[in-house]
């Protein structure tokens, strides 16, 4: 048995025995190292290339373990070690598994016509081995489409079992190079073979979407569905067609299609969601967002979430949503910015300006941030600082007018440097003069400066209905009129504005006294 088992050794490892080591290595060392190493790589086990190069140092001049080494190093995707091991190749003759082993080699190094010539050597031994059909026709598609088309013909002529598949190939190899019209010649030749070939069918479909010949493509992916064949992809797609021929109850259809087949589709949650959007069913809208799979990745579903959450009214969690958001993808803009407006809505002013300030520090040429964070500063009562907020906009921008009149309404707001003021609103209203916030802006400077005359022309000069639906003018209005006197009408505004703004509910107390 003994020299049963060395026989066997020599025969594989290729020992040669005059490079003995210094210390003889046993055979039962030999077998149990070598076993060692293989099943390591049949088991997948991370240690498998260590064990081979272990091995290796027992048996220096074995061509097979050199061919096991550069195949285990490129499953693992170190050429550096491969590169040490393939002059096995060299190392007298060679089989189908050492020319197939090395075409592999120069193929990952980018070798590729010397890659086609071993693998075509490794063909040559037996060129009705599919292994080593497949392995050329996957090399040829990259290196030499044209020569992979010839092969791919000369099968379906010697194989006429293969032809529909054969076909089918070459127009995925034109549909790659976008010679769509070579592509739809192959597919039409694969279906009049075997019209059930799902993946010609499937290719046609691709050459009619990619000429936007969309109907086209709806009729093949019908075609399918017929057949008993079809996915999340191939519904979705029927849905968008649908879509773009408005046919929304159709579209809506296939899109849930593709969601009951895989749930976590992106396309169908995505359209599923804006449909739901139109529809005003924005809980729906938020979950199918949820369910897309790339939600956890992609920074505006996030966005659209919380901005569904806000026409739901759900403040607090939109500023959730969009908190969690901020952590995700810390180096997104329209993330740090709607975060910050949300923790503006939800009054936490602090936390809002960390935010700004980090995001102009970031970028220091986002005027809108930088608007932002003046709006911030403001509420926080830090007027220094949101003037130079406000400066660093109109360096930016000189004539934007929120900017001017959100200068313009502070300072009136603090009874401050008026006439300065009146110069910020005026520039902001030759922006825009139709703008109700610019002249509520206006006619509160007026009533600051004791113009009283004026500001109530100004206010009263705004819609009846905007100022029904907006506390703060309805406010300002009340409190003209009582200053003017006019107790009845002023306490009619300030009833519809003291449920939001404290002042308005101060002044109503007030007057309702005097009355």
């Amino acid at each position: 048995m003994k020299k049963q088992i060395l026989y066997l050794l020599v025969l594989i490892l290729g020992t040669h025995l005059a490079a003995q080591p210094a210390e003889p290595v046993s055979e039962k060392q030999l077998l149990n190292d070598f076993l060692t190493a293989i099943y390591a790589q049949r088991n997948s086990d991370p240690k498998a290339l260590e064990y081979l190069e272990h091995t290796f140092t027992l048996t220096p001049d074995s061509k097979y373990l050199k061919k096991l080494i550069v195949m285990q190093a490129l499953a693992e995707n170190k050429l550096d070690v491969a590169d040490r091991y393939a002059d096995f190749i060299d190392q007298g003759e060679n089989d189908v598994e050492d020319w197939h082993a090395y075409g592999t080699y120069l193929w990952k190094k980018g070798r590729l016509r010397e890659a086609e010539d071993a693998y075509q050597k490794a063909l040559d031994f037996d060129p009705e081995d599919t292994q080593q059909l497949y392995s050329y026709l996957m090399l040829l598609m990259v290196s030499n489409p044209d020569k992979a088309v010839l092969l791919l013909e000369d099968l379906a002529t010697k194989h006429p079992a293969m032809a529909s598949a054969a076909y089918t190939e070459i127009g995925n190899l034109f549909l790659r190079r976008r010679n769509l019209t070579q592509a739809l010649h192959y597919f039409d030749k694969a279906l009049q073979i075997a019209p059930d070939e799902i993946n010609a069918r499937l290719g046609k479909a691709e050459v009619y979407e990619r000429s936007s010949q969309f109907f086209f493509m709806l009729h093949e992916l019908e075609e399918l569905e017929k057949m008993g064949f079809g996915n999340a992809s191939t519904y979705s797609r029927m849905a968008s067609v649908f879509l773009l021929g408005k046919d929304v109850e159709k579209a809506r259809h296939y899109f849930l299609k593709a969601k009951a087949d895989k749930q976590d589709d992106i396309p169908s949650s995505y359209f599923l969601a804006l449909l739901a959007e139109q529809q005003g069913d924005f809980e729906s809208a938020i979950r199918y967002l949820r369910q897309a799979a790339d939600f956890e990745q992609d920074a505006a579903k996030w966005l659209q979430v919380s901005f569904y959450q806000q026409k739901l009214n759900q403040s607090q969690e939109s500023a959730h949503t969009l908190e969690q958001a901020y952590q995700k993808f810390p180096d997104n803009v329209e993330v740090a910015f709607f975060y910050g407006i949300a923790l503006e809505q939800i009054r936490e002013y602090k936390k809002a300006a960390v935010v700004f300030k980090a995001l102009v520090t970031k970028r220091p040429e986002y005027t809108e941030a930088w608007l932002q964070y003046a709006y911030t500063l403001e509420s926080l009562k830090k007027y220094k600082q949101m003037e130079e907020a406000i400066e660093r906009v109109l360096e930016l921008q000189p004539n934007h007018a929120a900017a001017l009149n959100l200068w313009a309404y502070s300072l009136a707001q603090r009874s401050e440097r008026l006439e300065e003021a009146q110069e910020y609103i005026a520039r902001a209203l030759a922006v825009n003069p139709r703008d109700y916030a610019f002249i509520d802006t206006q006619a509160w400077i007026y009533y600051k400066q004791g113009k009283l005359e004026q500001a109530v022309n100004l206010l009263q000069s705004i819609p009846a209905s905007t100022i029904e639906h907006n506390p703060e003018l309805a406010y300002h209005l009340g409190a003209v009129l009582a200053a003017q006197g006019n107790l009845d009408q002023a306490i009619e505004f300030l009833k519809q504005a003291s449920s939001s703004i404290p002042q308005a509910a101060q002044l109503l107390r007030k007057l309702e006294k005097q009355r």
